[in-house]
């Protein structure tokens, strides 16, 4: 119909129709093309709470354009996952197409951090940044009650360095929203790992891991190697900057933990990296193909109600669960809370009473 209008329309006003027809294609076209979304997300919960009750995010990387990346696509699919986090090292060619083939079927739900194999030739890391409507290879993500932050090591993230000083005030802004109950960093290379191919990123624990703990970070996510680990809560040792101390010997569910749990997924499709031993603080590895799933569930009830993160690694050899762990944040109730109030309004004035008798 429209077309036929602009046709009808053409004879008496010529410039104006080519406008608009330029103007219909080219919307159309985007809406067929549309880059994935890197601004804030967001939904109405029936509490009147901001964001989704229920909703899943997919994390993995080192994709490649082989046979098991396309089983890694395939697995993520089976899933439904809202948002797909693609922790870098995506086409390993001199060109992103093969990569944005294979993925296709994801890639508008997705956002990615950048690798070091993403800038493997002139001009590929541009392909990603255009292509995900990037202008920094850091930046900030937001879909419902999460925050994401998206960090690089290809560019300076020394201390003082511009990345530095985005991280920390996007962090402290997180930290510090109410309607924010879960962040997730993610980057490629590695702050901690278990021996195996690489080593981590030299200064990376010292410059960051202390500010994560400062903001309340609750999962880290890495990719580089190519394998899966993932750690207990630790928390930076001021000692040992190699040896994060672990705050937990649960190996499955953690409720309102001190520190970070940190996931190596670079289990995308590319290869498998075999593991040569495994730090104290890691409760499980696979060594094969597959991706975590991160599912967000928020639950309100007379007790106040609880916020429930599940990490579920699945591996492409049918879906198979490698890994399973859960955090959970419980709400105080308000009337509790006020209870605690007037608990300590009672003892401050017990204590008055008690200097009162002294002074007596």
């Amino acid at each position: 119909m429209k077309f036929a209008i602009i046709a009808a329309a053409a004879a008496r006003f010529p410039t104006i129709v080519v406008v608009v027809a330029i103007g219909v294609i080219l919307g159309a076209f985007l809406a067929m093309h549309a880059p994935a979304a890197t601004a804030t997300t967001t939904a109405t919960t029936a509490n009147g709470s901001t964001g989704p009750a229920d909703f899943n995010i997919a994390a993995v990387g080192d994709w490649g354009c082989e046979s098991a990346t396309e089983d890694t696509v395939d697995n993520i699919i089976s899933k439904s996952p809202e948002v797909v986090l693609g922790l870098g090292d995506n086409s390993y060619d001199d060109s992103a197409d093969c990569w944005f083939e294979t993925v296709d079927p994801i890639i508008d739900k997705m956002i990615t951090a950048i690798g070091n194999e993403d800038l493997r030739a002139p001009g590929l890391v541009d392909e990603y940044m255009n292509r995900f409507g990037l202008s920094e290879q850091y930046y900030t993500y937001r879909y419902g009650n999460v925050f994401v932050l998206v960090m690089s090591q290809e560019v300076p993230d020394e201390e003082g360095s511009a990345q530095f000083d985005f991280v920390e005030r996007s962090l402290s802004d997180a930290s510090s929203d109410p309607d924010v109950d879960w962040i997730i960093v993610m980057y490629h290379s590695l702050m901690y790992t278990s021996p195996s191919s690489s080593a981590p990123s030299s200064g990376l624990a010292e410059t960051y891991h202390e500010m994560f703990e400062e903001n309340d970070v609750d999962l880290v996510l890495q990719g580089h190697i190519h394998n899966y680990e993932r750690s207990v809560p630790i928390v930076f040792n001021d000692d040992d900057s190699d040896s994060p101390i672990p705050t937990s010997t649960n190996n499955e569910t953690y409720v309102d933990p001190e520190g970070q749990i940190f996931a190596t997924v670079g289990t995308g499709g590319h290869s498998i990296h075999e593991f040569r031993g495994m730090n104290p603080y890691i409760v499980t590895q696979y060594e094969g193909y597959g991706f975590l799933d991160i599912r967000i569930t928020t639950t309100a009830d007379d007790g106040g109600g609880e916020k429930r993160l599940v990490g579920t690694f699945y591996d492409n050899d049918g879906g198979e669960i490698q890994d399973q762990f859960t955090v959970i944040k419980e709400e105080v109730e308000e009337d509790e809370e006020e209870d605690v109030v007037v608990e300590e309004e009672d003892e401050e004035d017990e204590e008055d009473d008690v200097v009162l008798e002294e002074e007596e």
